[in-house]
């Protein structure tokens, strides 16, 4: 995203209501979404400087504004300065309508997939081309992981981000990429990675960032194919392991399945096929 410079004064918005037209002029909030559009492009966080800078705007034009939005949870400053994007922006999203209706819908199969596997799993959806965590069901296992509601990270660095990936519409994918700062031979091989995963529908690797725990994540599609979300199973590999992983991976892929069948008949091509 290019933000031109705005040194001189922002266009007016114009609403209509029946017949009349009113002219309303709001140039505070114009900024303070110009900072989240930027910082949310932004591949790194930017100093008051660099985002005065990058807006065509003055630091003092944008001091009352940083310090709102950080007085408000929007962004977080560190020691050296730097505004970043908080995760409130994702949490908002996640009490949309239209994902509380998947999350009521998938809790039920979610608690009952945590029974009989006696672990946690968690449900993913992608916003703003990060993976966000909306819900848990825990199992009754005396020691197993749990991942927090809310917590949110970068598609291609886990699991269950790769599987929500593998489902994206290639221009989205080809996005994300431009803005992921990977080598074109890194990208290359990921793609191919998420090919398989797009063949199988889901995914049973070990953990990218905890030692001992095999992450089985596979998606939730919508009737007409679409990604809803990535339920994932974070399995705890136990001294005498008993539980047969092939068993796990098709626990998942039913119990995605299942969330899927609650919007409706699945599509002619079943691409959620265990193995």
């Amino acid at each position: 995203m290019k933000i031109g410079p705005k040194k001189d004064a922002p266009p007016k918005r114009s609403v209509t209501t029946g017949d009349e037209a009113t002219v309303y002029n709001a140039p505070a909030v114009d900024k303070a979404l110009d900072v989240l559009e930027l910082l949310g492009d932004a591949r790194r966080g930017m100093s008051m400087t660099g985002i005065a800078e990058a807006l065509g705007r003055s630091k003092q034009e944008l001091y009352r504004v940083l310090v709102c939005l950080q007085e408000r949870g929007y962004l977080v400053r560190d020691s050296g300065q730097i505004y970043r994007l908080s995760t409130k922006m994702f949490e908002l999203g996640s009490q949309h309508c239209s994902t509380q209706m998947l999350v009521a819908r998938a809790m039920p199969h979610m608690e009952q997939l945590a029974r009989q596997l006696r672990e946690s799993c968690h449900l993913n959806i992608v916003v703003q081309n990060r993976m966000l965590v909306v819900a848990r069901a825990e199992g009754d296992a005396d020691v197993m992981l749990t991942v927090r509601i809310g917590a949110t990270f970068e598609l291609h660095r886990r699991v269950s981000g790769l599987v929500g990936m593998s489902m994206l519409p290639e221009h989205r994918r080809q996005d994300y990429w431009q803005q992921s700062g990977e080598s074109a031979s890194r990208i290359k091989s990921l793609e191919s990675q998420l090919s398989e995963i797009r063949k199988r529908g889901y995914s049973n690797e070990d953990s990218p960032i905890v030692v001992g725990v095999r992450d089985c994540a596979t998606a939730v599609l919508g009737s007409d194919s679409s990604l809803l979300g990535v339920l994932c199973v974070s399995h705890l590999c136990r001294r005498d392991e008993r539980l047969d992983q092939s068993a796990l991976i098709e626990s998942a892929v039913l119990c995605a399945r299942s969330i899927s069948a609650e919007f409706g008949p699945p599509a002619k091509k079943d691409n959620m096929t265990s193995g």
